[in-house]
């Protein structure tokens, strides 16, 4: 279809003046890439809704909006062997109220607002609360596999996880989700990139133009629902509003997650909101080789983190985003995740234990905590010391003494054999700043006002979360504003 394109685009132009000269090229250093104008071909290809990106928020759009009817295109820069985005890498959960009962809306949504501090898009958080049980069925409804709820202590929320299990079924989701969406009449186009957001006489968005095998192509639509992902795979944007040590940590996440959606929005007119400093990060220590699934987060809250001194530094209770930042204030940025046998028994560490040993990564044991220091490199009387300190400061669940206190889920480390994770490192597994986006996922200019034709979902909208969000939250955000930007993008 890429190569006999539909006349219909002569009285289209794309927005020039902002576009040549703002975006991110404008507050960074302008590139001639993100300055240069692409040429106008001389036709374009017609459709409804334009979906650029095909990850979780990307598939929800597009499946939402071909099951309503619509003609959609869905535009994705890479091969469609590593099509999907960071979603493809994600461990499979969405987390949703544990109930649809109102309390237990009420402990989902409390638990959220504090986990961002307070700072994430409480406006978001509602629609999840609102929707996450119905999308997950939604899901369902349309052949996607869960395996039986369960809960993610310490937060007040349920997990649907993707079957057969953590870090498994997310690919064959994602693909099943490609067939299906297909089959509704959409109509995917790999290695093609979306460069630049074209506008009509009237300030709409009404297409995409984009590069592709054959060259430049434009996709003309009634809208375009932007889910292209983050920017963890742009060094020069996380060194210019993160971190200027940020652009050396690992990537989690897929490379090639570098901010495109922000930049075209932005060169159209949309805000950009939540980008700036560490809190715009979802960082994680993990495996070092197996930095997607090599994740210890369901056993990290039940153990100690220690550092390479052999002494805790974090409260592990506050959640792995909370660690993996905290690691990059240690020495060598490493930690080791130590656990007993009770430990072990539990559901959380015990799945954590299996998808290490199923994937191959090394852990560890041993009979003592001296021989488990000497087997991960750390100093065996500083360890000991710092075990039995932790075990003395327990009363009841938590153990407030502790140095550094610990909130809650604290249980004492001293029963044989005794584990580790070991060395984990931190990396980026997604970025929470975004597009600004309305509730209806309308994108809106800096000053509030909305921009026609143009929605947006996902990792890069909102912004979503700030600092650290609940686990499972990254995919419940896409399912359900994906669905909201794909409906809305359908009624325009």
């Amino acid at each position: 279809m890429q190569d006999t394109p539909q006349k219909g685009m002569s009285r289209r132009n794309l927005l020039a003046g902002i576009g040549a000269g703002a975006g991110l090229g404008g507050l960074l250093t302008a590139s001639a890439a993100q300055a240069a104008l692409l040429p106008q071909p001389a036709a374009a290809e017609n459709f409804d809704v334009v979906v650029i990106g095909t990850g979780m928020a990307g598939c929800a759009a597009a499946l939402e909006a071909a099951s309503q009817g619509a003609r959609v295109a869905v535009v994705e820069k890479s091969a469609e062997s590593r099509a999907g985005g960071n979603s493809l890498l994600a461990g499979g959960y969405f987390a949703m109220p544990r109930t649809d009962a109102q309390a237990d809306r009420d402990a989902y949504l409390e638990d959220f607002i504090k986990k961002g501090l307070g700072r994430g898009n409480r406006e978001i958080y509602e629609l999840m609360t609102a929707n996450a049980r119905a999308d997950v069925a939604w899901l369902a409804a349309n052949g996607i596999e869960f395996l039986p709820e369960a809960e993610m202590p310490p937060y007040r929320v349920a997990a649907a996880l993707v079957a057969p299990g953590a870090y498994m079924g997310m690919p064959r989701m994602m693909k099943n989700l490609r067939q299906t969406i297909a089959g509704k009449g959409a109509v995917f186009f790999y290695d093609t990139k979306a460069r630049q957001l074209v506008m009509n006489e009237r300030g709409a968005v009404a297409g995409v133009r984009c590069v592709g095998n054959n060259g430049v192509v434009d996709y003309a639509a009634h809208a375009v629902v932007v889910a292209a992902g983050g920017y963890g795979g742009n060094t020069q944007i996380l060194e210019a509003y993160s971190d200027p040590n940020a652009g050396a940590m690992m990537v989690r996440g897929v490379p090639w997650a570098t901010g495109d959606g922000l930049t075209m929005a932005q060169a159209a007119g949309a805000g950009l909101k939540g980008m700036g400093g560490l809190g715009a990060l979802h960082v994680a220590a993990v495996d070092e080789l197996e930095t997607a699934a090599g994740n210890p987060f369901a056993a990290l809250p039940h153990g100690l983190a220690v550092n390479r001194e052999g002494r805790r530094f974090i409260d592990e209770s506050r959640g792995y985003v909370a660690h993996g930042k905290a690691v990059l204030g240690q020495p060598g940025q490493r930690s080791t995740l130590i656990f007993d046998e009770k430990v072990k028994a539990l559901p959380g560490p015990a799945s954590a234990l299996a998808t290490f040993q199923r994937l191959g990564i090394r852990t560890y044991e041993a009979d003592t905590l001296e021989e488990l220091a000497a087997a991960v490199g750390i100093p065996a009387e500083a360890l000991v010391e710092t075990v039995r300190a932790f075990n003395e400061a327990v009363e009841g669940e938590a153990a407030p003494g502790a140095n550094p206190p610990k909130a809650g889920l604290a249980l004492r480390i001293d029963t044989p054999k005794f584990y580790a994770f070991h060395p984990l490192a931190p990396g980026i597994t997604l970025t929470f700043g975004g597009i600004m986006i309305d509730a209806r996922a309308r994108v809106l200019e800096p000053d509030g006002r909305v921009i026609p034709g143009l929605f947006a979902a996902g990792e890069g909208a909102g912004a979503v979360f700030f600092d650290d969000y609940v686990g499972g939250g990254s995919l419940t955000n896409c399912l359900v504003m994906g669905r909201v930007a794909g409906r809305e993008a359908t009624a325009t």
